[in-house]
């Protein structure tokens, strides 16, 4: 907060004080009076409308953004500082509370104070990209409620500050990068997990690949079918793969797969000659050794089993599937399944395999795997993503385990950006330009 931001809060809500007691004891003219109305004028559109300075390439959702931040702040100081300001006046000075110029000057400072907060919640809860439709409804109601109304403006104020701060470091970090770090010798090939299709207007990997051609990067998508077994979707791979190298003319390709995305990879690589067109593979998540939630759904009951297969199949099939196969899809993903699948599909010579996984903290970490993860912690009693437990997901040169230092952590889902949203401590799109970056250190 500027020091000219301070100077306002201190004195602007009191104009009419100030105005009353400037011509009742300073011997000053009439005409004196306009300069003081001007730059009250000007302190009170710098304060309201452009409370901070736009900063070199600052798009105007965080410039409103953070002049919300600002006024939200500015508002809680004003409370403090208004209040002891007011007790001064009236134990130190002698001054009458129930004078009209003092009731007037305290109702004016209380519409201030009002106006100034109510500007810095418009600002936030129509630019924090932070702040789901959920959080913004709930922010909304709790605003109504006395004191719990207080640490919602706080909340909002320190969700606005957070946000702005990652920003401004991810507009810093971009400045000073090479807008070729990603440019990689050979493309890259994106393959999705299990339930999933490439769509071209809601993209699997989120932000990822946007960020990742921007900085040079040439991607490209597997194209594999959602619910089809290993063999299968190898095909499809195979066949993109191809398409690929006529489009670009290169030699090989780069294929970083997602969860059951890197065992149709690697089988593509170990058995269906894909090899000689790939110079590395990247897993991330991927049940090397199976899930314990696969070998869970393999032993539902009979009824139950066929009922989701008959359900699952039959709905990827108006979605694009040709072949949906549930059931094999889900034994391909077990421990029995992938231990047979690890005996036939050995490494490729000349192929550089890698590994990475991520881990969620607790139960209360990731909503939609809260299930999933409580059941492999119970069963395994290891780190997991809520899918894939850490000792399932390495392979080859196994990196990290990506997480932050905060509750939450970094879940099977995160891990390829989809909520599209942001985590304390944990970037991932800057985690994938630094896999992809490396890649390319390799001279891959």
């Amino acid at each position: 907060m500027s020091i000219f931001t301070a100077f306002t809060l201190l004195f602007l809500p009191h104009f009419v004080g100030i105005t009353y007691f400037i011509f009742k004891f300073l011997p000053l003219s009439v005409l004196w009076f306009v300069p003081f109305l001007i730059f009250f004028l000007f302190a009170l559109i710098r304060l309201f409308i452009f409370p901070n300075k736009k900063q070199p390439g600052e798009n105007l959702r965080l410039y409103a953004m953070h002049g919300g931040d600002i006024q939200l702040s500015g508002c809680f100081l004003c409370c403090f500082v208004q209040t002891f300001l007011y007790l001064v006046l009236v134990k130190r000075c002698g001054v009458d509370p129930l004078g009209k110029i003092f009731i007037t000057d305290l109702v004016l400072t209380l519409v201030f104070i009002w106006c100034l907060g109510m500007s810095g919640i418009i600002r936030v809860i129509l630019t924090s990209s932070w702040l789901s439709i959920v959080k913004r409804i709930m922010c909304i109601i709790l605003l109504h409620i006395p004191i719990i109304g207080l640490f919602t403006m706080v909340y909002m104020a320190r969700t606005a500050y957070l946000e702005y701060e990652y920003f401004s470091y991810k507009r810093k970090t971009e400045r000073q990068r090479s807008d070729d770090i990603c440019a990689t010798k050979y493309p890259l090939v994106m393959v999705h997990g299990l339930g999933f299709r490439d769509l071209h207007y809601i993209n699997y990997w989120g932000r990822i690949p946007g960020a990742l051609e921007k900085h040079g990067a040439v991607i490209y998508y597997g194209h594999q079918e959602a619910w089809g077994d290993i063999k299968n979707n190898a095909a499809d791979l195979c066949r993109t793969v191809r398409l690929v190298l006529e489009e670009t003319g290169a030699e090989k390709v780069n294929i970083i797969g997602h969860s059951k995305g890197g065992l149709d990879a690697r089988y593509a690589v170990s058995q269906m000659g894909l090899s000689k067109y790939t110079a590395s593979l990247t897993t991330i998540g991927t049940p090397h050794r199976g899930s314990a939630l696969a070998d869970l759904i393999v032993k539902l009951p009979k009824p139950v089993f066929k009922l989701c297969e008959k359900v699952i199949n039959s709905m990827f099939l108006r979605y694009g599937d040709h072949r949906p196969d549930f059931g094999a899809a889900a034994f391909d993903l077990t421990s029995e399944g992938t231990k047979k699948f690890n005996q036939n599909c050995p490494d490729a010579d000349g192929v550089y395999y890698q590994s990475y996984t991520s881990v969620m903290k607790d139960f209360f970490s990731d909503r939609i795997l809260q299930l999933s993860y409580a059941y492999i912690a119970l069963k395994d009693d290891k780190q997991n993503d809520g899918m894939v437990t850490v000792d399932s997901a390495k392979w080859g040169d196994f990196h990290d385990i990506l997480t932050n230092k905060y509750r939450r952590g970094i879940s099977h889902g995160d891990i390829i950006d989809l909520k599209r949203e942001n985590y304390r401590g944990f970037d991932v799109v800057e985690q994938y330009i630094k896999i992809v970056s490396d890649l390319k250190a390799k001279g891959f």
